[in-house]
């Protein structure tokens, strides 16, 4: 009997063993599939995002040698649409391989109903949303395990904490925060809807400034204060960036990556800039 089952784990993962690369499309996917193989110690599991994303993420698209191993490789992993909007039909024609296998991380209900005014494209910053990270951390791992991969154990992912940190620091700012794009928008609204929170331009691939941006812009200007999030890798027109005064506040973050594969590191150091530059008292 002892052999008999050795033998059934060792074809149910005989799969497991063929692959000793996960390839991906966006790098906070390798990020997240290097946090499981850590918790489950897969130490010969190695990851790599087959597309380097350089400039605004919003305006860029991939290279045709990016494509073509985005088409080839054996095992990828893609995450929402919205976070790739080329990807949809890339993974259309892996489909037709059989071959080729392809784990799509993607929203379900709960996450759009959870920020019922954002958009699919917004969201798509997963690592910016800790609900949906750990929900989707959840889904990668089921998807792990059903294509061979020995997970054994799930590890902690505390959506809680970072939230309650931020909305805290958050609830004693009232001055106006302009964001340089609205990838945190719903976040931060939702952690303080009483603060005025504005973002220049939307998450949408190649989207541009729009005149209701612009002008809740100038609402937000209205104050003697205000606090602009600058988010490296944005491009806002230089006529923008031109309205911050010498008085206003300016605090440089990076959206588009997280550190040292700790999921919350942009949140973290968000909330550590807002509490250590921010004067207490508005």
């Amino acid at each position: 009997m002892k052999i008999i089952i050795t033998v059934i784990l060792y074809l149910a993962n005989l799969e497991a063993f063929a692959f000793t690369t996960i390839n991906c499309s966006h790098a906070e996917l390798c990020k997240l599939v290097n946090l499981i193989a850590r918790e489950n110690k897969l130490s010969n599991l190695k990851t790599e995002s087959l597309v380097n994303i350089s400039g605004d993420p919003h305006e860029y698209e991939p290279s045709t040698l990016e494509i073509k191993n985005l088409m080839n490789a054996p095992l990828l992993i893609t995450g929402p649409n919205e976070l790739n909007p080329w990807i949809k039909k890339i993974n259309s024609q892996r489909a037709k391989s059989a071959n080729l296998k392809t784990i799509s991380l993607l929203f379900n209900k709960d996450h759009l109903k959870a920020y019922p005014n954002a958009s699919a494209e917004v969201l798509s910053h997963f690592w910016l949303y800790p609900k949906i990270y750990c929900s989707l951390k959840s889904q990668l791992e089921e998807d792990m395990k059903k294509n061979g991969f020995i997970i054994t154990t799930k590890g902690t992912c505390d959506s809680k904490s970072i939230e309650e940190e931020l909305q805290k620091v958050l609830s004693k700012i009232k001055t106006p925060i302009i964001l340089t794009h609205d990838a945190l928008l719903p976040l931060l609204l939702q952690l303080s809807p009483s603060t005025s929170i504005t973002a220049i331009k939307g998450s949408g691939h190649h989207e541009e400034t729009s005149s209701k941006s612009v002008k809740r812009m100038y609402d937000a200007l209205k104050s003697p204060v205000a606090i602009w999030v600058i988010e490296a890798g944005i491009n806002v027109p230089s006529n923008i960036k031109s309205k911050i005064r010498k008085n206003d506040i300016t605090l440089t973050i990076d959206t588009a990556n997280s550190k040292n594969e700790n999921p919350f590191s942009v949140l973290t150091e968000l909330t550590e800039k807002l509490k250590t530059q921010v004067p207490s008292k508005q």
